[in-house]
């Protein structure tokens, strides 16, 4: 089996039973595994065994079902001129009969016949292709309504011979199209964050040759060659500063909009501003493998994923138009057969049912909600990686907080130095730096940095059989002798030759600027705060004393995979909510991977942004706050919108089949119509108003 997933960009989908259609035709393609289509992003996303399936299959499918392949995204904005044209057409076919209604027009029977007709074929077109399109496939959707709503109307005017139900045929096609067109102008608000984001890289770029500097375009830019960025520009790519010194707004990326200072060796990000200077930089990255690149495509993948709320709204959706389809034909039957009311009034019913039911409201109240959520937290740089962790964030009861790096600023310093040998300071400090330079780690970094300050030569000691042992320190050998620089038994950092204890270190970190402020507010907010860390006891104490963290819930002196076993452990404990993991995104994976949310959390320029379920780009831990605010906030946001679209249908679904018609209260099918495109408008609505929200960052 050689699994892969693709992405397949489609035109045509006007609401989520288009894309249950276009779902279930790729599902019955041979290796096909694992589906889901989205109609808010309007993008499939196929897992599927390419010894059984190609792209070409895959795509015929699609066709199959009555759409259309894109090579590019189809947007909002493009729809919303589509719908914008089809209303306009179909309002300037219908306006002539509704002045009929008041003024006495001759032949009005043969006009409205042609008027409507028209409108039918020219501007219904789409509603009759997805009508048979899901017939094909032996099942029911929006469009199946709408085709045969106005279906009915047409040929029963034909068959009495009057042209009152063109007219509401004609006017049932221009309320809908009416609300899809409002629906895409708000729908196209939802992805403007994403949107943006695409668009701040520069098309061209100033590389310098041996013969100047010339402008190219950037596609043309590959990894190792040297730009050139003057003040005020974008910067194109990612890569390495080899000339010249600038401030960076680097908001983009972030969130944060402090500018930071570049120099020699620096890293700088395409789509950053160069404020000031002018500086060269050298290519480390092509334009499909920028930071800035990666970061649209988890938003896009976010925007694009599924949760269970998300699919207990397709399998609602599934049943509910064959239910109304049933509700209108009992409608009919009452009214005319029951109640001995005439075919036309009996008929405005059967209509009124069919057009008020759109399911649309209902498939939109999920993906509308991620859309602005993750688009919104990308903004400030707080990557939200799909539907599902946007989910789980609303569901944290437990929090547990990795200590270095994390809750303190990952800056350690060596704050006391005993040389326990025979040696002198430099020897023994150069054994400790020739064998530390090999590693990443906040202790070596730390005692690198001691090394420094003390002027220890960087001619290094020839060593061999190097091994970085996680959580533990490293070891190596020097001239026939095992060395060893980490921890002790008596949890101390110490240089050790074979057996015998050389030198040790004592260690000495601070706490970020804003941990203290963010465990006091989430301790508020009800959360249970665990401080998880491989750092002895002792040192945990002081910094969990200053956070305010109950000593039970202080666990050190774990190996990382002994930190898996901790969440495991908390997760099995729990009796509801979810244990989140927050940690450095690089030693901490398995944790993260572990919890039911993984935070990463890291400066944005070095984090590999792959790890976790988010990831905070901004460096700053008091974005957890935000995080779980727009987690709160979408659930709350969600619950709105299955309210509206539930009560909205059982309501307006018996006014329609007229069981307040004793009461004079009626709804005519036109308008049935318009108000079910306001449905999905307001949803949409709703689901915009997460932006009001303001991020702390």
């Amino acid at each position: 089996m050689k699994t892969q997933i693709t992405k397949i960009n489609i035109a045509g989908m006007h609401c989520t039973s288009c894309a249950r259609l276009v779902e279930r035709s790729l599902r019955k393609t041979e290796g096909v595994e694992e589906v889901s289509v989205n109609y808010a992003t309007k993008k499939a996303v196929v897992k599927y065994d390419a010894n059984l399936a190609k792209i070409s299959d895959l795509n015929q499918a699609v066709v199959d079902a009555g759409y259309t392949i894109t090579q590019t995204e189809a947007s909002d904005q493009a729809d919303s001129l589509i719908w914008r044209r089809r209303f306009l057409i179909s309002l300037v076919l219908t306006v002539p009969l509704f002045i009929s209604m008041f003024v006495n027009i001759p032949d009005i029977f043969y006009i409205a016949l042609v008027l409507t007709s028209l409108n039918l074929v020219i501007v219904a077109r789409s509603f009759y292709q997805g009508f048979w399109s899901a017939l094909k496939l032996q099942t029911f959707t929006m469009d199946s309504l709408i085709a045969i709503g106005t279906f009915s109307a047409f040929v029963f005017s034909l068959i009495m011979g009057t042209y009152h139900y063109f007219e509401v045929a004609a006017s049932l096609i221009t309320f809908v199209t009416l609300g899809k067109w409002l629906e895409s102008m708000a729908k196209a608000k939802t992805s403007e964050a994403v949107a943006k984001l695409g668009k701040l890289s520069p098309q061209t770029a100033h590389l310098k040759t041996s013969l100047g500097i010339r402008d190219v375009s950037l596609s043309s830019v590959k990894s190792g060659d040297v730009l050139v960025v003057k003040p005020g520009e974008i910067v194109p790519l990612d890569g390495l500063i080899i000339d010249g010194f600038s401030s960076v707004d680097q908001s983009s990326i972030t969130g944060e909009s402090f500018p930071v200072d570049k120099k020699l060796d620096d890293k700088i990000f395409a789509g950053t501003q160069n404020l000031s200077g002018s500086f060269e930089f050298k290519v480390t990255a092509d334009t499909s493998n920028t930071l800035l690149s990666r970061i649209i495509k988890l938003v896009d993948d976010a925007q694009s994923s599924r949760s269970s709320v998300q699919d207990l709204a397709d399998k609602i959706s599934s049943v509910f138009v064959p239910a109304v389809l049933i509700i209108a034909l009992v409608t009919l039957i009452v009214w005319r057969f029951l109640l001995n009311a005439p075919w036309d009034e009996s008929l405005l019913y059967f209509l009124a049912v069919i057009v008020i039911a759109c399911p649309c409201a209902l498939g939109l109240a999920t993906p509308t909600v991620f859309m602005v959520a993750t688009g919104l937290a990308a903004k400030y740089g707080l990557l939200i990686k799909g539907g599902d962790a946007l989910e789980k964030s609303s569901q944290i009861k437990t929090i547990v907080f990795d200590k270095t790096g994390t809750l303190t600023q990952n800056n350690l310093t060596v704050a006391e130095f005993k040389n326990l040998s025979d040696l002198s300071d430099t020897e023994i400090l150069k054994i400790a730096f020739s064998l530390e330079e090999k590693s990443s780690h906040p202790i070596a970094l730390a005692i690198i940095k001691f090394c420094n300050s003390k002027k220890i030569s960087k001619s290094l000691l020839v060593i061999s059989n190097f091994l970085n042992l996680a959580g533990m320190g490293v070891s190596a050998t020097i001239n026939k002798h095992k060395y060893y620089v980490g921890k002790t038994d008596n949890h101390s950092v110490a240089l050790k030759k074979d057996d015998k204890i050389l030198a040790s270190f004592a260690l000495a970190d601070s706490l970020r600027p804003d941990s203290l402020d963010t465990i006091t507010r989430l301790q508020k907010k009800g959360f249970e705060i665990y401080l998880l860390t491989g750092d002895n006891l002792a040192n945990a104490k002081n910094i969990a004393t200053q956070l305010d963290i109950k000593p039970e819930n202080i666990i050190a002196d774990v190996l990382p995979d002994q930190k898996l076993e901790v969440v495991k452990k908390l997760q099995a404990n729990l009796h509801s909510g979810g244990v989140a993991f927050v940690g450095d995104g690089v030693n901490d994976s398995p944790s993260l991977a572990q919890a039911d949310l993984g935070v990463a959390i890291g400066t944005g320029t070095d984090i590999a942004v792959e790890s976790g379920n988010v990831v905070i780009m901004n460096n700053k831990i008091s974005s957890l706050i935000s995080l779980f605010e727009i987690g709160s906030r979408s659930k709350n946001k969600i619950n709105q919108n299955f309210g509206y679209a539930l009560i909205y249908n059982l309501v307006l679904i018996p006014i329609a089949a007229g069981v307040l018609s004793p009461f004079g209260i009626t709804l005519r099918p036109e308008f049935a119509a318009l108000a079910m495109s306001l449905s999905s408008v307001s949803v949409v609505l709703n689901s915009l108003s997460l932006n009001r929200y303001r991020l702390m960052i």
